[in-house]
């Protein structure tokens, strides 16, 4: 793996242009699904992938209910699996391909049959009761055993096994009568009362259902009704359903009260992935209270697909909004207490402070009592001092996840991520299973987590005292919403715990697999959370101990634009290089939904190129699953709607070569030398990039500057050198407190006084106040007043603003135009790419240029001298062009393009049917008649060319005007290349001849059309579940030729 940037001279530079390193080539992630799997078509996936320069395939077992094609399932353990994963790290051996496997069966994240539930994943779960003072012998009440998110709440549709639990701490606190559920007299539903005794049991399994629509949006009601008036500070609320990817969205809820009969809004309760939320409020007397709850359907929820395509089969409709608990308290409890102990994430933590009531008696942390020495079997034997006291039993159970999606055969529970030695037992076991017989796996891939939450591990209570520097035993009560010493101090020990279960991650779970793949000689890719904040977790630190650090970007409408949250992981991901000193950044790329067969080179190019701008060096195409021999086109998918089917059976896979080279190209450049970054912004210490900026592009740097983000890590890393803030392969000009940084811990603050100190510009607004218990309040204070003090800082978040008072511009001004741009600093030349994400020409204006610069086109492998007038000169880039502009060179001036008129005559070919006559222009063979419109694959249009001028002298460009598809073009004979992207040219100088020239353009088109069209009508050639995707309503897209052909003549300026 290399970590030092690479310098090169000019003509190294474009050697490497020319012809990209290995290292620089894209993979392809290679699914192998449900038991589908042979030697043979390993063999052949891999040759046509190295054929068209692909360089490693990363493999998955995934299980996503695809039928057979082989006679038997093909899973480890069976002659013909071994025999497959053989020849494939043999055939990978042999072609000089990396091979890398996936941490586990699925793709998410670390399990196994063989995890037992002390092994696994784990959650906090409690019992307790009350008891009167003196000589105490009682048996404590069970611990929740279930396999579920939270307490006695199995996942939805489980049975709550394996059933497990373990003792942990066992406090006791004097008891108070506010932490009683109030009891109402009565729950009414449509103005009838309703049994409900278990909502206020304190179980979060059993529940009520109340009637919602399965099929659109739908609400209901559940009153409270009191005789007499209550005074209520808190609810707890238990709404168990399904969640994830096609599930019904859980409900909104809203907590109302009745005044004069009419009902107010107290506080809204908004979905995470735990079943029990709790909210806490100002205090509020009435007789009557209201949860209203809402939610969309299954359908609604899901992600749009392409008008045409089937309903994929994943939704799990809710026919009911189910109720386990609905709990008013007259005593505070902890704001979103269940989230804030770690049971599942929100959004913005320091948006959800709990509420400071003084009327509100809470636990004097002085006053908990450590009981664990004094039960044994769980048993109590205590002297209680006089008075009521709470015993709180304290323990954890599993989690119940499991890795997937997988086949039944490899599925089992998650390991603890946050117990190393755990960690690595796992791994080893894993590996084993997958182990080849003499062959070898090059690398380890950490696809993106979704193992859902845990905030239980054995020792976490030692941890959190190594890393926080105090005892959380008189705190523990917390976990279990209960307010300990006040608001604040209860948010600060929770606060301190989510971070302890943040490190652990990044270290126990994340830092031991990279130990473990380097003890093996193994590369280790990581992606980390990918989208919004899924589970716990720091995403930079994550990524840290990664060799590629990793994110992902979805396909996306060049209209629309990209998900916010994927570009906040990809540039968290090129940050993390930068900032830890690798070259590769890995995508997982192209990753689609619900537009099957709808992608090719030219509409995944400026997705491509997105991913360029925001430090891509590495794509891993997802997906190319695995095709045995016996597979029938068009081939096996990962599921037909999700990712793409980019393997050896599309239409084009020949005619792959040139966008992968181009994907190769671009990276190359883009990890030579260093990165020509700007600015360090520092993201805080709560959330992770892609929570930060999941539904709103980061916009707090201005255009023209680049910026890495940097964590708590980087922060420890960045030191100032001169003028400049250095840490890994980049320098910055000043350091911006953005993101979660209104609250900075006193050991950040500590760091930035010493930076600040040794010279550094920082620009951020002063901190609010320390989220952490563990801080002395007095050297916050002391700490922020030097730093806010001194003249190097500037007390604002308007970053634009402080770098204009320090004078600071762009490096390179454009004007004339949007585009997206990224630049590196090659042995001390400025290397720049553009990129046009829009369906329009651009021409844009470049400032700051030196006397003597070039512009490379990385499609057609081009080059030539601008000529700047005081600084500035013009790029044209077409629709979704792009171009290198490259600091110093020789090349000679750009050339100017003359169109030559063409005379002849087409006519298109399609197999199976008689050729048809297009005249002087050729059309798109999908306006041929019924049957052709249901053709997808390798149509052939030929014509005999003349150019009206005279061609000699000049470079001959045969340009095809618009190409529904990747076309591959002869002219008499001879192959003169493939045409992908606009502009659609190839180079004929060596074929074009003058007089009458025989022109054969190949277009390839996706599966799309014929999938359609089998749809109506099959002919049982296809495989089978590919023809149920698309409904009658789908309309075949345009394939084929257009024009108008043209011959162009390139002349220097």
């Amino acid at each position: 793996m290399t970590t030092t940037p690479h310098d090169d001279s000019p003509d190294d530079l474009w050697t490497r242009f020319i012809d990209p390193p290995d290292e620089a080539r894209p993979r392809a992630w290679w699914h192998w699904m449900d038991g589908n799997a042979d030697a043979a078509g390993a063999v052949a996936d891999l040759e046509w992938l190295h054929r068209i320069g692909v360089r490693g395939v990363h493999m998955f077992d995934g299980g996503m209910g695809m039928p057979l094609v082989v006679d038997t399932p093909r899973h480890p353990g069976t002659p013909e699996w071994d025999d497959a994963i053989e020849a494939a790290t043999l055939t990978a051996a042999r072609l000089r391909m990396e091979i890398a496997i996936a941490t586990s069966a699925g793709w998410s994240a670390s399990g196994g049959p063989w995890v037992e539930p002390v092994d696994a994943m784990k959650k906090i779960v409690w019992s307790e009761t009350v008891i009167e003072g003196g000589s105490i012998d009682i048996a404590l009440p069970p611990l929740p055993d279930v396999a579920g998110g939270f307490q006695d709440a199995p996942r939805h549709g489980g049975d709550g096994s394996p059933r497990w639990s373990t003792d942990w701490r066992v406090v006791a606190f004097p008891a108070d009568s506010g932490h009683e559920p109030l009891l109402p007299a009565a729950y009414r539903v449509d103005g009838s009362d309703i049994e409900a005794t278990a909502l206020t049991d304190r179980s979060f399994g059993p529940a009520v259902r109340l009637p919602r629509d399965p099929d659109a949006w739908s609400s209901t009601t559940l009153e409270a009704v009191f005789d007499e008036p209550v005074t209520v500070r808190s609810v707890v609320l238990g709404l168990p359903g399904p969640r994830g990817f096609g599930a019904a969205p859980a409900p909104h809820a809203t907590l109302q009260v009745e005044s004069d009969g009419v009902f107010h809004d107290i506080v809204r309760l908004e979905p995470t992935t735990v079943t029990a939320r709790t909210a806490s409020f100002a205090a509020i007397t009435a007789r009557r209270f209201r949860l209203v709850l809402s939610a969309a359907s299954a359908a609604e929820a899901l992600p749009p697909v392409a008008a045409g395509v089937r309903m994929p089969p994943v939704l799990r409709r809710a026919d009911a909004f189910e109720v386990s608990e609905f709990a008013l308290f007259a005593a505070a409890r902890v704001h979103h207490a269940e989230t804030k102990a770690g049971f599942a994430t929100e959004s913005d933590f320091y948006a959800s402070d709990t509420v400071d009531d003084p009327s509100a008696r809470v636990i004097d942390p002085t006053e908990v009592v450590d009981l664990t020495d004094a039960v044994e079997g769980g048993r109590l034997r205590w002297d209680a001092p006089p008075g009521s006291w709470r015993i709180l039993r304290l323990g954890a159970s599993p989690t119940g996840q499991t890795n997937g999606p997988a086949p039944a055969i490899a599925t089992g529970l998650e390991v603890d991520k946050l117990d190393a030695r755990r960690v690595a037992a796992y791994l080893q076991t894993h590996l084993e299973r997958y182990r080849p017989r003499t062959g070898r796996f090059d690398a380890l891939l950490s696809d993106s987590i979704e193992a859902g939450a845990q905030n239980f591990t054995d020792d976490i209570a030692r941890r959190f005292a190594d890393a926080r520097g105090y005892d959380p035993t008189p705190w523990l009560p917390t976990l279990a919403g209960y307010v300990v010493g006040g608001a604040a101090q209860s948010d600060g020990f929770l606060y301190d715990y989510r971070r302890t279960l943040n490190e652990l991650l990044a270290t126990a779970y994340y830092g031991t697999l990279a130990d473990e793949a380097h003890r093996r000689g193994m590369t280790y890719y990581a992606e980390a959370l990918e989208d919004g904040r899924p589970q716990w977790g720091d995403d930079l630190a994550m990524r840290a101990p990664a060799d590629v650090p990793m994110g992902a970007m979805w396909t996306f409408d060049p209209a629309a634009g990209p998900r916010p949250t994927y570009v906040a992981d990809l540039k968290g991901a090129s940050s993390v290089a930068h900032v830890h000193g690798r070259t590769w950044t890995g995508a997982e790329a192209f990753t689609s939904f619900g537009d099957p067969w709808g992608w090719m080179p030219s509409n995944l190019k400026h997705i491509a190129d997105l991913q360029l701008t925001l430090g891509v060096t590495r794509f891993c195409v997802h997906t190319s699953p695995h095709q045995p021999a016996s597979t029938p086109p068009p081939g096996i998918a990962l599921a037909p709607f999700l990712g793409q089917a980019f393997t050896r059976h599309e239409t084009w896979a020949e005619m792959a070569g040139p966008w992968i080279d181009y994907l190769a190209r671009c990276s190359a450049l883009l990890a030579a030398g260093r990165p020509a970054v700007d600015i360090a912004v520092f993201v805080g210490e709560e959330a992770p990039v892609t929570g930060l900026f999941e539904h709103e592009l980061d916009g707090a740097v201005p255009g023209g500057f680049d910026f890495d983000y940097l964590g708590i890590d980087g922060l420890d890393l960045l030191r100032v050198e001169g003028d400049e803030l250095a840490v890994g392969h980049s320098r910055y000009r000043v350091l911006f407190l953005g993101g979660s940084s209104r609250r900075l811990t006193v050991p950040t603050l500590r760091r930035l006084r010493t930076l600040v100190a040794a010279g550094a510009s920082v620009v951020g607004a002063r901190p609010e106040s320390t989220p952490s218990l563990g801080d002395d309040r007095a050297e916050f204070a002391v700490l922020v007043a030097a730093i806010w003090g001194a003249a190097n800082v500037h007390d604002t978040a308007d970053l634009a603003r402080a770098l204009a008072d320090l004078g600071l511009s762009p490096s390179r001004p454009i004007e004339g135009g949007s585009a997206r741009r990224i630049a590196r600093v090659v042995d001390g030349r400025r290397v720049e790419f553009l990129a046009n994400p829009s369906a329009d020409a651009v021409t844009l204006t470049l400032s700051g240029l030196p006397s003597r610069v070039e512009v490379w086109d990385p499609v057609h492998r081009r080059r030539g001298a601008l000529a700047p007038v005081h600084g500035r000169a013009d790029v044209t880039l077409p629709p979704f062009g792009s171009a290198f502009v490259v600091d110093g060179g020789d090349a000679p001036a750009l050339t100017t393009s003359t169109p030559l008129a063409l005379d002849g005559s087409w006519r298109v070919e399609l197999p199976g049917l008689p050729a048809v006559a297009h005249g002087a222009h050729p059309h798109p063979w999908t306006e041929d008649g019924v049957r052709a419109r249901g053709f997808s694959g390798v149509g052939v249009y030929r014509a005999r060319l003349t150019a009206r001028e005279a061609t000699v002298g000049g470079a001959l460009d045969l340009d095809l005007g618009d190409v529904h598809g990747v076309a591959r073009v002869r002219v008499n004979g001879r192959d003169c290349g493939i045409a992908w992207t606009t502009p659609y040219r190839v180079d004929v100088t060596a074929a074009w001849r003058d007089g009458a020239n025989d022109v054969e353009v190949d277009v390839a088109v996706p599966w799309r059309n014929r999938l359609i069209a089998e749809a109506e009508r099959s002919t049982g050639e296809m495989f089978a579940p590919m023809t149920e995707v698309f409904t009658l309503a789908a309309v075949p897209r345009p394939g084929g030729l257009a024009g108008p052909v043209r011959l162009v003549r390139a002349a220097a300026d």
